[in-house]
Parts: structure tokens; C-alpha cells; sequence
């Protein structure tokens, strides 16, 4: 079984450090698994709808994926990224970028597995000061 690595970005200011994990997930993982999984790394509430879509940039969308489609499915991808939007009200923007180095599963390697960070994880839920 492939192992994909993907990197997950998320900038949201000029001024700040962007957002960036990278992780290692089985080829196999579905796009909700993937959801469920950046909810954690960016330690949201999980309490908005959200999608994942494919474009050639984030304003330019393609298709949006199902829910229930592996990333096997996915890849390889040409010409186009894959975008995560969670919240369509504060619209939480994430591009996802899939390495084309090949690796496969070892038995010692539990997926997934957080391999690099950068960032500080913004706040869902910011305390606004009146």
C-alpha cells in the first residue's frame, strides 16, 4: 500500500507565519477521514459543513469531491489542486499539495502521522475586544 505524503496550507495574514502541516496518510484514507484529521491538527470544532473540491486556484472550482472518495481516487492530479473549505461562513481555506515521491507502508509506521509543522494554529473562535 502507497503512503501519500501532503502537505496542508493555510495562510491567513500577510504579517503572519503561514499555516503548514505535513503528514502521511494511506493512500486509501477517504476525504472524510482527511476532514476528521485536519479538524484535529488545526484543533477546530467540528460544528460547520464543509467540502473538498478540486480547482486550477482556490476561486477557480472545478468539481467538488464526495465525501466518501479515497485519495487513491484522486491521484495522480494534473493541472488542478485540491482545496479544503471548512465553515462556509468564516471560510477556512486550505490547499492540500500531495508529494510525488513514491513510498510504500512499513509495518512499523502507524498512519496518520504528523512528519513537519509550522505556525501557529489560527483561533475558530476569536475573543473580539469591544
Amino acid at each position: 500500500m502507497e503512503i501519500y505524503t501532503l502537505k496542508i496550507k493555510f495562510t491567513y495574514g500577510e504579517d503572519d507565519v503561514p499555516w503548514l502541516r505535513t503528514i502521511e496518510i494511506s493512500e486509501n484514507f477517504s476525504l472524510l477521514q482527511l476532514h476528521k484529521h485536519i479538524q484535529k491538527l488545526v484543533d477546530f470544532d467540528d460544528d460547520h459543513l464543509y467540502e473538498f473540491y478540486i480547482g486550477k486556484n482556490p476561486r477557480n472550482k472545478i468539481r467538488t469531491l464526495p465525501k466518501r472518495t479515497k485519495l487513491n481516487e484522486i491521484y495522480p492530479m494534473t493541472g488542478a489542486k485540491l482545496y479544503y473549505l471548512f465553515d462556509f461562513g468564516d471560510c477556512w481555506l486550505f490547499e492540500i499539495k500531495k508529494s510525488k515521491k513514491k513510498r510504500y507502508m512499513i509495518s512499523e509506521i502507524t498512519l496518520p502521522r504528523l512528519i513537519e509543522s509550522s505556525g501557529e494554529n489560527p483561533e475558530q473562535y476569536p475573543e473580539w475586544d469591544e
